[in-house]
């Protein structure tokens, strides 16, 4: 599409990356460069005490940005602090690890700005993902989206995977109000965006497991009991609504 696409901000949560920050960002610039679209890349180090913002200011490239502040507050505080910090019309949300790779991103960003959706969300199960991880963790992840249909009603193969892509004004509003800040912050976001018929396609991933995930059994437990929270808040605006109506 040339120099008249539009500008994207690309927000990368990080938390104690420094194995992986420079790797990870040099791999989306590369992607970025390419994609024939103004761009910036704000790095969102949340509560990180190892040298993740200094080697990300060490890459030298004008268009890295890096917000860090203390203490850790979880991925949606750093995804929330991060789309506050862009300035472009579209924002894309990467984890800061090496698992997903960006080359998806400008396919998804090109559907966007062609009218065919205000999101488009990474799905491990899309049948043309390219998925290579561990079984207990696929076993974890179907159980967890079969969770989120029966609990939440979200019709949506997928909603933890950390690679997304968004028209500001469409989901701004929306994105304000969650008040989840861990790993329910995605799905939280994602019921609200349906709730408002704000249009939501999933597309493919390519995903290289390489055990950088923060997923133990701990995180497991905070994400159902997340996501029961989730529920509950649903069901609440869901009666307010409904007497706002009558």
């Amino acid at each position: 599409m040339g120099t008249e696409s539009t500008a994207v901000s690309v927000v990368v949560p990080a938390y104690q990356e420094e194995a992986s920050i420079v790797p990870a960002l040099t791999r989306l610039l590369g992607v970025l460069d390419h994609a024939g679209r103004e761009f910036e890349v704000v790095v969102v180090c949340d509560g990180c005490t190892d040298r993740t913002a200094e080697l990300a200011r060490g890459i030298g490239r004008p268009e890295v940005r890096v917000v860090e502040y203390q203490p850790n507050q979880g991925k949606g505080h750093a995804l929330q602090t991060g789309f506050a910090a862009g300035t472009h019309p579209l924002v894309a949300f990467l984890d800061g690890d090496m698992d997903l790779n960006p080359v998806v991103l400008p396919g998804y960003l090109d559907r966007i700005e062609a009218g065919e959706a205000d999101m488009v969300v990474g799905s491990k199960v899309h049948p043309e993902s390219q998925v290579a991880y561990p079984l207990t963790r696929r076993v974890a992840s179907r159980a967890f989206r079969l969770a989120t249909r029966l609990v939440i009603g979200l019709n949506l193969g997928d909603t933890q995977t950390g690679i997304k892509a968004m028209r500001r004004d469409a989901v701004a509003e929306a994105l304000a109000h969650c008040s989840s800040r861990g790993f329910a912050f995605d799905l939280e976001l994602l019921a609200r965006l349906v709730d408002h018929d704000v249009r939501v396609v999933e597309a493919p991933v390519v995903l290289e497991y390489e055990f950088t995930s923060t997923m133990g059994p701990g995180a497991a437990l905070e994400a159902l009991r997340d996501l029961v929270v989730v529920a509950r808040r649903r069901h609440v605006l869901g009666q307010h609504h409904h007497r706002d109506v009558a």
